[in-house]
């Protein structure tokens, strides 16, 4: 199981993360949402990787901006979905 470095802390992919995770509507909603800048969408990850609550990291995910955070909490929720696994890219 990898973490995953992000500017609001270590994100650690445990099932606990991914079954919180996947209770916002499944693995893909949370992607689109993620894409979409769902700021509540971004806290919940945020929350679930750090093992914190919400209002504990709701100022710190504002303070970094949304846009400096999709990238590392997209490749974390995808991390989740492959069982706390990087995905590996395509080989041509």
């Amino acid at each position: 199981m990898s973490s995953i470095e992000s500017p609001v802390g270590n994100l650690i992919p445990t099932l606990r993360a991914a079954r919180s995770v996947n209770a916002l509507g499944g693995f893909a909603e949370v992607l689109r949402k993620l894409a979409g800048f769902d700021f509540d969408a971004f806290v919940a990850v945020v929350a679930a990787g750090t093992g914190k609550k919400a209002s504990e990291v709701e100022d710190a995910v504002y303070e970094a901006g949304l846009p400096n955070l999709v990238e590392s909490l997209s490749a974390f929720v995808e991390s989740l979905a492959n069982g706390g696994k990087p995905i590996k890219p395509a080989t041509p």
